[in-house]
């Protein structure tokens, strides 16, 4: 697919020698178009300096992003700058670190609401609509539950075999939560949004943003100082790239979002007690790793099911986590694990409404989750109020997030051989009020995305939307690529930088000093050899090579490859 004006056009026809009569056609001048105007019209006066002109660059490239018309293009975009992926953070819900409570609070810009007790807590009044009828529909669980309490719980039958014990107790509680799923759903399958959901297995829920006011680390900053444009900027904060990373054991989608727990002009949402800076990452234990930007909540683009109603996590990881820093950290590492897996649920829902980490909402969304080990329950509730927190808007948002966090309360005291002691009813009925709590339609969900927000609807040819999707899935798998990415031996790190030692030895790495030297880190996504097309497969037997991927045309030719074909007709190929 070729995409340019009629200037072009002019090039492409003087170059084949094509006859007068066509190029008179595109010499054409205006005619009738007045020039002068009643009132002076001048150009924007633009700041010139370094800061300036990188700023424009990035409100351009996010100006692109949110004029896209699918997920799939955005998602592509946000990848085009790094062909080998980000250096990103690793940002593991099951990986909680003892020092990192503040990060995670800065992190997700998230406002961790507590009573004027102490204990954090539900919503007050968010279920009052559906708690009645929860509650009269417990007596029909009740049952159903305490045999599958048993069932799993009951230490005559637990088989062990030659599991660790730390394996048994997950597969224990997963095979609990997915029953007692099974359990719930059952009995409310004449409601109407949960007749119509979809459940989600163990599903793939990452989502990636970039977090703005992190100090440059010490390698960036002698990088800097090295050079006279940049020494000023020696110390400005930078942003980081993180991907967040959720292990739910399930997810129960529906066809509408939940409504919102708060306004947007409630004061929680707009002046909540945040951390005002942290430090890098790895001062807290982080660790960093090259991966492309990725974003996935379970399911690929174009389900009609794309709002959840509810998340179930296992708390396995608790238990390591209490023996390595001790039980009074436990309410820590919790908080840690839901507010990391609360906000990568609900940016990646978000992702996929056309928002995302550079395109702000323009409507709050509302996120269920539930941990539990079987008998210890933890339930919260999160409104994402927010989803950018590049450059200055990660401590200048005049939004922050909110998570309400639950305090622990038991499902049951012991399994003995009578059955089931001290089922807790009160915590059931607040579960079904879960699933029971219905969605709200909205009337433009996806203000970012074209009419025909999926890809199939792309005006471009079948085989190129196939083609863009593969491309997508491949993006986001994150496999290998057959060749790696270059990096620096420790051996040449010590004979041809520290020690320059092979003077007579070629310079050929991407390191050293040739004609054609290539910073790894700077290439594109849409930069690779063409694949050829052997000519018994060609449509067209000039065209020799595939097109490039292009996150706005799905594919198109590259110009010096036009310009050398040698046949008069190049404007029929813009619909290929």
């Amino acid at each position: 697919m070729s995409v340019y004006s009629g200037g072009r056009c002019l090039q492409v026809l003087r170059s084949q020698k094509c006859p007068t009569k066509h190029l008179r056609q595109y010499n054409k001048s205006a005619v009738g178009v007045s020039e002068y105007t009643d009132t002076p019209q001048y150009p924007p006066i633009l700041d010139k300096s370094k800061r300036a002109t990188w700023q424009r660059r990035k409100d351009t490239w996010h100006h692109n992003i949110n004029n896209l018309a699918t997920v799939e293009q955005k998602m592509v975009e946000l990848n085009m700058p790094k062909y080998y992926g980000y250096w990103s953070l690793r940002f593991k819900d099951v990986q909680p670190n003892i020092l990192g409570d503040d990060f995670c609070r800065y992190a997700t810009r998230t406002h961790i609401h507590e009573e004027e007790g102490g204990g954090g807590g539900l919503p007050m009044g968010y279920y009052d609509d559906v708690r009645p009828q929860a509650e009269t529909l417990v007596p029909l669980v009740v049952d159903k539950v305490e045999q599958l309490i048993d069932l799993n719980f009951s230490s005559n039958k637990i088989h062990r075999g030659d599991k660790p014990v730390r394996a048994t107790r997950r597969h224990q509680t997963e095979n609990f939560l997915i029953g007692l799923h099974r359990v719930i759903a059952g009995t409310l399958g004449s409601v109407p949004h949960i007749e119509d959901s979809m459940l989600d297995l163990r599903p793939r829920v990452e989502a990636f943003w970039f977090l703005g006011g992190i100090p440059p680390d010490s390698m960036l900053k002698k990088t800097k100082k090295n050079f006279t444009d940049t020494k000023e900027y020696e110390n400005d904060p930078i942003d980081r790239p993180i991907q967040g990373t959720s292990s739910p054991v399930l997810g129960l989608r529906v066809t509408d979002g939940l409504p919102e727990v708060v306004p947007w002009d409630d004061p929680l949402a707009t002046s909540a007690t945040l951390p005002e800076s942290v430090l890098d990452p790895r001062a807290y234990g982080y660790k960093f790793g090259k991966k492309h930007a990725t974003t996935v909540t379970g399911f690929w683009p174009g389900e009609r099911q794309e709002h959840t109603q509810l998340w179930l996590h296992n708390q396995d990881f608790l238990h390591s986590y209490k023996l390595e820093f001790g039980e009074e950290a436990a309410r820590d590492g919790l908080r840690q694990k839901m507010l990391v897996a609360s906000f990568t649920q609900a940016l990646a829902h978000a992702t996929y409404l056309g928002f995302g980490p550079v395109t702000e909402l323009t409507y709050p969304l509302v996120q269920q989750s539930a941990i539990s080990d079987g008998q210890h329950w933890n339930l919260s509730v999160y409104q994402l109020n927010t989803s950018t927190l590049h450059s200055h808007l990660a401590q200048d948002n005049p939004r922050n997030n909110i998570l309400w966090l639950s305090e622990e309360e038991k499902l049951f005291e012991a399994v003995e051989d009578g059955g089931v002691k001290g089922l807790n009813t009160s915590l059931l009925a607040t579960i079904i009020a879960m699933y029971l709590k219905k969605g709200v339609p909205r009337e433009n969900p996806t203000p970012y995305l074209a009419p025909e927000k999926r890809l199939h609807q792309h005006p471009a040819c079948e085989e190129y939307r196939e083609n863009f999707l593969s491309f997508f899935h491949d993006v986001l798998s994150n496999r290998p690529r057959a060749r790696l990415d270059p990096e620096m031996y420790l051996w040449e790190k010590i004979y041809k930088v520290d020690f320059k030692t092979r003077p007579f030895e070629s310079p050929k790495r991407f390191f050293e000093d040739h004609y054609n030297k290539m910073d790894p880190g700077k290439r594109r996504l849409d930069d690779y050899p063409l694949r050829y097309i052997p000519k018994p497969i060609r449509k067209n037997k000039y065209v020799k090579f595939r097109p490039r991927v292009h996150s706005e045309h799905l594919y198109i030719y590259d110009d010096h490859f036009l310009v050398k074909r040698h046949y008069p007709d190049d404007e029929k190929d813009k619909s290929h």
